[in-house]
């Protein structure tokens, strides 16, 4: 089996992106498909730890990377920039502490991270970058949809409640929209129907009307990655089917 890389990646910024890319088990010079991943706020690269092992397993590469000011993606030209943590558990911390990281550490500047780090990624050695998939959690998912028709290769597209697309702009969501409207790749867009972070209008405005986007929506308010369990068989099927793995 091929051991793990460690990716240091510099932003457009000068912050230093921090992940890991790694390899499934199989034959030797074989090439993998490669599923790039960028979580929620405030989280890190290992809340993706249960999808990574799936993907895994169905023979997919992952490159999982630290988001701006989280984690080991921390190291900026100026010194350490790390986001703002919630000071309490009411969604009006959440939202004070989501709003001050987000002009701190630069949110809207993920979508160039994200290009840069698949890039990264799609050249690295027993990658087959014609089979590329991205997939991102809360301000992650926004920016990976927003990244999307910048990347040759791009087999799907699939977000757990995609969120917090105004940090990108007055204009974000409807960027994200005219995003989606761009994108070749088959994309899958999940939420609950009560996400606190309108998750779920999300998926009814960006993937009304366009055939190359599966909607789905489950019961609750649970937010992000806490959806996986809910929709896992059909994210890794989807996953599986648009990079052609078994």
């Amino acid at each position: 089996m091929l051991s793990p890389l460690e990716m240091s990646v510099p932003a457009v910024d000068g912050l230093v992106l921090k992940g890991t890319l790694t390899y499934p088990a199989g034959r030797p010079g074989e090439a993998f498909p490669l599923a790039v991943l960028a979580h929620q706020y405030p989280s890190t690269r290992d809340s993706f730890g249960p999808l990574v092992r799936e993907l895994l397993a169905a023979g997919v590469a992952v490159l999982a990377f630290d988001e701006r000011g989280h984690g080991s993606s921390i190291a900026g030209p100026a010194g350490p920039l790390v986001v703002d943590t919630p000071e309490g558990l009411s969604l009006d911390a959440f939202g004070k502490a989501f709003g001050s990281s987000a002009g701190k550490v630069g949110f809207a500047r993920i979508e160039n991270d994200v290009l840069r780090v698949v890039s990264w990624g799609a050249f690295q050695n027993f990658i087959d970058a014609s089979r590329l998939a991205l997939v991102g959690a809360s301000v992650g998912g926004s920016g990976v949809l927003l990244a999307a028709p910048m990347v040759p290769g791009l087999r799907a597209v699939a977000t757990l409640g995609a969120a917090g697309a105004p940090v990108f702009g007055e204009d974000g969501p409807a960027r994200v929209r005219q995003a989606i409207e761009r994108t070749r790749a088959a994309v899958y867009l999940a939420s609950s129907e009560h996400d606190p972070f309108d998750g779920g209008g999300n998926v009814r405005a960006w993937g009304q009307g366009l055939s190359h986007v599966t909607s789905r929506l489950v019961s609750g308010s649970d937010h992000a990655m806490a959806i996986y369990f809910d929709v896992r068989d059909e994210l890794l099927g989807f996953l599986r089917k648009s990079l052609s793995v078994a």
